[in-house]
This record gives structure tokens, C-alpha cells and sequence, in this order.
């Protein structure tokens, strides 16, 4: 079992890892971890992730609550992280962040589930704008699928979350969701193959994957 000078200090490095990687920009994004079921470590509000230290990371109960007298407050965000461990108890560590291709998907509302790679369908998920009500505490039922089933996933239109057993483990899944939506990105800007049209259409040659991509352009003009 960690100490808890090991999970402050991971917290610290963790965060500091994602602002490395453009993955947080400012004081945007948290990290929490589950000591015990009424034990919580998780960042402060208002301080960025790059300035983080072992005596800034804020120790709460299973209300949100803190724990002790320190000069820092937990994320305004512990109560979802707290809902979402109860959902999942096999998790120890979430990670809240905002990278650029991840959180772009998420602000448009962009289906990723088409994606040719079959990683995709570990580690993404879709928790849909308007999955948790913070003045309520509500979640919806897309949010519980995705904790409980999904590594990561886009989350309420704005931001991703991932899960692990360990802090590492959760940031390698914010990392994994990253890759794989910007890989989505990058394949959509490029027509298909000529081998991809002819096991399509029957087909081969450029011809055919000009005429393939222009109806596409066509289709798509028409909704």
C-alpha cells in the first residue's frame, strides 16, 4: 500500500506530466486517488498542475469533506470523482484533463466509435453533454457505462476522463485516448486507399477512389 507522502507525491508528477504534454493548460483539469473507501487525495482548487507539490495535495473524506487543516481546498470536481469511485469500485485513480484533439471531439459532439482501430474500443467512450448535473449530483446512464466499461472517455462536452488502478495507469489511459482521437483525426482528412475502395465497391484505381471520395464530398453536401 502507498504512503501517503507517495500518493501526494505522485499527484504532484502526474500533474506535472500533463501540463508537459498540453494536456492542461492554467489551473484546468484534476487528479484524485481513492486511499480507502472514506479516503481521498486529489488536487487543490486554483493552483496549476506545474506548481503542484506534496503539501498542496488535499486530503477529503467520502462527503468531500477535507480532512485536517491544511491551507488548500479540494477541485470543485471531487464530488463527481467520488460518485464515479462508488460506480467503479475496482478503481483507485481518475484523471480529469483537457487534451486538444480529445476535448476538440468533445466540444462538437464528433462520434468516435467509427475509428478502424480496435483500441478505440477499449479506451474510448462517450459520456454525452449534460451527463452530470453538478447542482444535483445526477450522473447518467452513458456516464456510469463509460466509468464502469470504458478506460477513458470524452466527457459532458468539454474534457476527458480516465480511470486506472494506479496514478500511472490513468494518465497512460489520457495518453491512450489522445493518441487514438487524434489518430481518428488525422485518418479522416485522408481518402481511402485504392485497396480499401475496390474491397468496398468491387472496384480499383484511382479512378475509382476519386469517384468514391467525391460521392462522399457529395453525400455529405446534401445533409
Amino acid at each position: 500500500m502507498l504512503s501517503e507522502f507517495e500518493i501526494r507525491r505522485q499527484i504532484c508528477e502526474i500533474g506535472k506530466m500533463l501540463y508537459t504534454k498540453g494536456y492542461v493548460c492554467a489551473k484546468h483539469g484534476n487528479i484524485s486517488y481513492k486511499y480507502s473507501d472514506n479516503e481521498f487525495f486529489c488536487t487543490p482548487s486554483g493552483v496549476a498542475k506545474m506548481y503542484l507539490t506534496p503539501d498542496k495535495i488535499v486530503k477529503v473524506d467520502a462527503s468531500g469533506k477535507k480532512i485536517g487543516n491544511g491551507k488548500y481546498n479540494p477541485t470543485s470536481e471531487m464530488p463527481l470523482h467520488i460518485r464515479l469511485y462508488q460506480e467503479n469500485p475496482n478503481i483507485c485513480a481518475l484523471v480529469h484533463a483537457q487534451p486538444p484533439f480529445s476535448t476538440a471531439y468533445a466540444i462538437k459532439n464528433i462520434p468516435i466509435n467509427d475509428c478502424v482501430l480496435p483500441e478505440n474500443y477499449v479506451y474510448l467512450g462517450v459520456a454525452p453533454k449534460g451527463c452530470y448535473n453538478k447542482a444535483t449530483g445526477e450522473i447518467s446512464a452513458e456516464l456510469i457505462d463509460c466509468i464502469k466499461n470504458k478506460k477513458g472517455f470524452l466527457f459532458d462536452g468539454m474534457s476527458v476522463f480516465a480511470s486506472g488502478d494506479t496514478l500511472e495507469n490513468a494518465f497512460d489511459n489520457v495518453d491512450a485516448v489522445e493518441f487514438y482521437t487524434k489518430m481518428n483525426f488525422i485518418g479522416s482528412q485522408i481518402p481511402c486507399g485504392s485497396s480499401v475502395v475496390e474491397a468496398v465497391s468491387g472496384t480499383s484505381g484511382d479512378e475509382a477512389v476519386v469517384k468514391a471520395v467525391t460521392e462522399r464530398i457529395l453525400r455529405e453536401l446534401k445533409m
